[in-house]
């Protein structure tokens, strides 16, 4: 119990490590930056490219990679925590080792996906 105790604190003290840069170049005035690009998303709907659908796409990728990232993030520190309270159990070793395999997985075939959009929709991510 000791163990997990300190693997959840070093843990959580490790997220706010990583997250500290983040916020401190965050200005108030990007708070707002969705509902501007959602408004900006709405003046291109006219295009007859079908700009204002990619702009909404790229919205949504984008908001999608954020969640990607978070929930990679949550998964092998998850995954982490098992393999450090596995306790020699060969076991929960086994399935602790799988979960984050699987997590690598699944961000591998995201990345391809990004890749694709990338490579099929014109100005994608520009």
């Amino acid at each position: 119990m000791k163990k997990f105790l300190i693997s959840a604190v070093a843990f959580i003290l490790g997220l706010s490590v990583c997250t500290q840069p983040v916020f401190a170049t965050t200005t108030p005035e990007t708070f707002g930056v969705e509902a501007a690009i959602l408004k900006d998303c709405a003046s291109k709907a006219d295009d007859a490219d079908g700009g204002g659908i990619i702009c909404i796409l790229e919205f949504v990728i984008d908001i999608m990679t954020i969640g990607v990232g978070i929930l990679a993030t949550i998964g092998i520190g998850v995954a982490g925590i098992q393999y450090l309270t596995a306790g020699g159990s060969e076991e929960q070793t086994r399935k602790a080792k799988r979960r984050i395999f699987e997590i690598v997985i699944g961000l591998a075939a995201y990345v391809l996906i990004y890749a694709i959009l990338k490579f099929i929709l014109p100005n994608f991510g520009s």
